[in-house]
């Protein structure tokens, strides 16, 4: 999710947690849901209450799994809370088996140790007759008793094995103790989108937020399938085996207007910046355009260049820049070899190289 449509709330163990502006949507609906039912202004504020108290549950649950993954070697960008609950974005997760498997379970763990503490205060400090207790609003006297269902359910859904959702993630990690992980991911993809279609046609006539979820498994089981299969292929390959050599070349004293004319002529995504035979950055397309419509066609090369560009290592395995160049959305990389510039790095060719291996496989 882009920071501009999200709310900052903090960096918890140095992890950038953020609400998504969809999240207001979810408190309108309550808000919309508590009225149509009559109930009043200090009932609706209970529910809005009972709402932000289970989102942090949810924060907490996706540090779980984000902990959990530092701890075994993986890396966490951030967190964003979403209407339809939490997502850690992990740039680097675990591989083996065992260590998924611990990731997936330590978000549903988080959940059991509220439930536990949610039980422990009930026992001592309150007195709960179920038979007589209401739980058609949320009250004072009956939060805590929501907050501990609310969280065993949390477990309990996410237990469901629909890939990627935890109990997919469980049931992946499972599998590939005994197969590849690629085949163990598509049929966990497979079996998660069963699921999807279920919770679709149940959303329909229960919950619409049914609806998004069954979205997301569908989209998601197969932006991640499509993910390893990238992994399986490139991993063996490194940045110097697809680096190219040949490109566009522009002076750094000549315009964007320039640029743009020389654009339309060739077939690269961008150029190469150069001072007579210094390398200077990498100008790419959107760049280009974006720099067109914010400075105009006079201004030069030089002046939207940065002097220090984001590189690659030539010897850099190719699945970890490919993941690099789609999470912050670099189309253009230049290549170095012991600090001196060997060429760049296209994430169109990149895409043309796997599908041809692919293809040969």
């Amino acid at each position: 999710m882009k920071s501009r449509y999200s709310l900052s709330l903090g960096k918890p163990f140095g992890i950038k947690v953020s609400v998504h502006w969809t999240f207001s949507l979810l408190i309108a609906w309550i808000v919309l849901i508590s009225v149509g039912r009559g109930l009043e202004f200090q009932q609706i504020l209970m529910h809005i209450v009972f709402v932000l108290a289970l989102f942090v549950c949810v924060v907490l649950h996706e540090l779980g799994h984000s902990l959990a993954a530092i701890r075994l070697g993986g890396q966490v960008d951030s967190i964003t809370l979403l209407p339809i609950g939490g997502m850690a974005h992990l740039s680097k997760m675990p591989e083996k088996p065992k260590d998924e498997f611990l990731v997936s379970a330590a978000g549903p763990m988080v959940n059991v140790v509220i439930a536990a503490i949610l039980w422990i205060y009930i026992a001592i400090f309150q007195t709960v007759d179920f038979e007589k207790m209401e739980f058609e609003a949320i009250t004072v006297h009956n939060f805590p008793v929501m907050l501990l269902a609310a969280n065993l359910f949390i477990v309990a859904f996410n237990l469901i094995p629909a890939f990627p959702m935890d109990g997919g993630r469980l049931f992946r990690s499972l599998l590939s103790i005994r197969m590849s992980r690629l085949k163990a991911t598509r049929i966990a993809k497979d079996i998660g989108q069963i699921f999807a279609i279920i919770f679709i046609i149940a959303g329909l006539f229960f919950n619409p937020f049914l609806v998004i979820i069954g979205f997301f498994i569908l989209l998601g089981a197969k932006g991640e399938y499509e993910m390893i299969k990238y992994q399986e292929i490139l991993q063996d390959y490194t940045v110097n085996d697809i680096v190219k050599t040949e490109y566009a070349e522009l002076d750094e004293e000549k315009t964007l207007g320039h640029a743009a004319e020389r654009l339309v002529k060739i077939s690269d995504n961008g150029f190469v910046i150069k001072s007579g035979n210094d390398f200077k950055g990498i100008l790419s397309k959107n760049d280009l355009i974006n720099g067109l419509n914010s400075h105009g066609k006079e201004l030069k090369i030089k002046d939207l260049v940065r002097t220090e560009p984001d590189h690659v290592d030539k010897d850099t395995g190719l699945f970890q820049v490919y993941q690099d160049m789609q999470r912050k959305r670099k189309y253009l990389l230049p290549v170095f070899d012991q600090g001196e510039f060997k060429g760049i790095l296209d994430l169109e060719n990149l895409h043309e190289f796997f599908q041809i291996r692919k293809a040969t496989q």
